[in-house]
């Protein structure tokens, strides 16, 4: 009776392709053409006690990872060939590491119509082969129950049957020599009679494989299994890559010699499974750390650094750059990851210039390759290498180029990666050029807020210390002045304005304008805040609070006048430490049309210290989480500053500093103090310190 031929089921293949596998197959395989729907029907029943089936599945099947699930392919009875289309092809990637690739084969679409009538006769041949192995396979488990050594029948029998017909390739090596193999060890290795007889297996591989391979076969059988996942590479005969997984156990031949048995397994799709997907997450660990880099606090060029060593490394490239263009529009050699380890880069810029300029010119990317034929510039020492330049485009600007140069080849999701961390490199940096651009405009609108320098009061300490609270990203409302009138006082002025940014700048100059302008006339308190108030109520602005003090050193001691308009009481430290706020209360300036302002009049002696300062002393966390004057005046009278160069300097450190200790994180508020200390008569001038 004759055997039951093997089933090749055709679904969703092309016309022609299903015309050329029936030419070829129909004389050995029952042939049939059917839909997915129809394929469970073909193929049921317990895997392994099948009928021997191939399936072939064509471009136009939806879910091919689904039915291949469904049908449960199995090495004995069930084979199955899927065609990669670029609309699959992601899907179909994980398919090595879920089958082998005896079981389920992947055929590139545009190959399908040469590849597959190959493919599938090589599939059916299997599935004979192993339905002849597994009756083999029962005979020799029968006769394992009666004790004889598998290694022993192994040694008897050398390839008999059973390992002829094995799935796996086998071969039987004689020292390092060839003497036998199998039909698939043959297929896998590309073995032919009489040429690779006795031929050393280690000639099968490349030099730089070869001790590795020679160590592994014959290393003592306990530790051949150590690590299992090893696997050694190989070019084939047409020029593609090969990677092998070889496990070794010694045997004996009919003589009793020792003979070295090698199972040799095909791994290479599960193995650029593998590394495609190790690829995937290090582009994406890449991305990631790109995006931290340039989101984390810091220098533009230490993140810029950041950035360009973890390409490096990520994309083992031998240099990654970033150039930029200055203001001017020059363009600059930034950043190296080399710039540790040879700091001369001169080699990027005689090298790379000349690219970078070609992709700064068509302000596209630009690929570099290696030629066969004709001059190139040299990227190393060997003169060979790759180039790959992106530019750095935000916002419709160009601000660099990002450039990569290996001594490899530069693959699509290399360059696919490079393309997205150069844009995020690119929004980085215009984030920081947008950055600086509105730290130096606030700067130059605090500038003209307070004075270039406090003036020289012989026999006095002046001190003032000013910290906005965002690090120079806005304009706080805080401000003082401090100068000396025609009449010879000297005046004191610290205040604060409703609001915050340029429309607070604003006020402050008109504030601090009115004061001086005013003062130029008398000094007198009244005089000044009532035409302060005037021009705040003229312009219909926020309202300003504000201690203001003139200060007369024609009597002894000095004397104070102070007027406070809505400000925080100022605070009194007497030489013996004793220190309490000054009741002085008066209407906020800008809100009433006839304010009143009482004066408070105090003595100044050697020893004795003012202290103005601003709410963020007091409101730093907020109106719900407040400190007490008198909780500064503890502090202002714990300091001792006898003896001290600059008292009023340290009394208005120490509570800068003290500031700082209890916000904390809460502080959401800008900090200003002015102090003034009357100096003892054996006192030395003190020296100028910062504002």
């Amino acid at each position: 009776m004759n055997p039951i031929p093997p089933l090749l089921l055709l679904v969703g293949l092309p016309r022609q392709t299903a015309t050329a596998i029936t030419a070829e197959l129909a004389a050995t395989a029952e042939v049939v053409r059917c839909t997915a729907a129809d394929v469970p029907a073909h193929t049921g029943g317990t895997p392994g006690q099948r009928r021997p089936t191939v399936v072939v599945l064509g471009e136009t099947v939806t879910a091919p990872v689904g039915l291949v699930h469904s049908l449960r392919p199995h090495p004995a009875d069930l084979a199955v060939i899927v065609t990669v289309t670029p609309v699959t092809q992601d899907r179909l990637a994980v398919v090595p590491l879920l089958f082998s690739d005896g079981v389920v084969r992947r055929v590139e679409g545009g190959e399908a119509a040469l590849r597959m009538p190959r493919v599938a006769g090589e599939l059916m041949q299997q599935l004979t082969r192993r339905r002849a192995h597994a009756a083999t396979q029962a005979t020799a488990q029968q006769r394992l129950r009666t004790g004889a050594s598998i290694d022993r029948q192994l040694g008897e029998r050398l390839l008999g049957q059973f390992l002829t017909q094995a799935p796996i390739g086998v071969l039987m090596l004689d020292g390092d020599a060839v003497i036998a193999w199998n039909r698939r060890a043959a297929d896998i290795l590309e073995l032919t009679e009489p040429e690779s007889l006795h031929r050393p297996v280690s000639d099968l591989f490349p030099e730089d494989q070869r001790s590795a391979l020679h160590h592994h076969l014959t290393a003592p059988g306990q530790h051949r299994n150590a690590e299992p996942d090893t696997f050694f590479e190989r070019v084939r005969g047409d020029g593609t890559s090969q990677a092998l997984r070889m496990a070794a156990r010694e045997v004996l031949d009919t003589e009793g010699r020792s003979r070295t048995l090698v199972l040799t397994e095909d791994v290479t799709d599960r193995l650029h499974a593998q590394r495609k997907l190790a690829e995937r997450t290090s582009h994406a660990l890449l991305t990631a750390e790109v995006a931290a880099a340039m989101t984390a606090p810091g220098p533009l060029h230490e993140r810029l650094r950041r950035c360009v060593r973890a390409a490096t490394d990520r994309l083992s490239a031998d240099r990654v750059c970033i150039w930029t263009l200055s203001a001017r529009g020059e363009l600059v050699h930034a950043v190296c990851a080399q710039d540790d380890a040879s700091p001369d880069a001169s080699s990027c810029r005689t090298t790379q210039r000349t690219l970078v300029e070609h992709v700064v010119t068509a302000r596209r990317p630009y690929l570099d390759v290696p030629s066969r034929t004709g001059p190139r510039l040299p990227y190393g020492p060997d003169g060979s290498g790759s180039f790959a330049g992106f530019p750095l485009v935000s916002g419709g600007e160009l601000l660099g180029v990002l450039a990569l140069t290996t001594s490899l080849a530069v693959p699509g999701s290399v360059l696919s990666t490079l393309e997205n961390i150069a844009d995020q490199v690119a929004v980085g940096t215009q984030q920081d050029r947008l950055l600086n651009r509105l730290r130096e405009a606030t700067r130059a609108l605090e500038r003209p807020l307070l004075p270039p320098h406090l003036p020289d009061l012989p026999g006095f300490d002046l001190a003032a210390r000013y910290a906005p609270f965002s690090q120079g990203l806005h304009i706080g409302g805080d401000f003082y002045d401090a100068f000396t009138s025609p009449d010879g006082h000297h005046v004191l002025v610290l205040g604060d304005v409703c609001g915050k940014g340029p429309d607070a700048a604003a006020i402050t100059g008109l504030v601090r304008h009115t004061l001086w302008t005013a003062a130029q006339h008398t000094s007198d308190p009244a005089h000044v805040l009532t035409l302060v108030n005037s021009a705040l109520r003229r312009q219909n602005t926020p309202f300003c609070t504000l201690v203001y003090v003139v200060v007369d050193t024609t009597l002894a001691p000095a004397r104070l006048r102070i007027a406070n308009a809505g400000h925080p009481a100022p605070l009194l430290r007497r030489a013996d430490g004793d220190t309490r706020p000054l009741e002085t209360r008066g209407s906020l300036l800008g809100v009433l049309d006839t304010p009143r302002h009482p004066v408070t009049e105090v003595e100044l002696r050697p020893g004795d210290s003012l202290v103005l300062y601003t709410d963020g002393f007091t409101e730093g966390a907020g109106a719900t989480d407040q400190r007490d004057p008198e909780d500064l005046a503890v502090i202002t009278a714990s300091l001792s500053p006898a003896g001290t160069a600059r008292p009023a300097e340290n009394i208005a450190t120490a509570l800068l500093d003290d500031a700082y200790r209890w916000w904390g994180e809460r502080l959401r508020d800008d900090l200003a103090v002015l102090t003034l200390t009357a100096l003892p008569a054996s006192a030395p001038a003190p020296g100028p310190g910062p504002q």
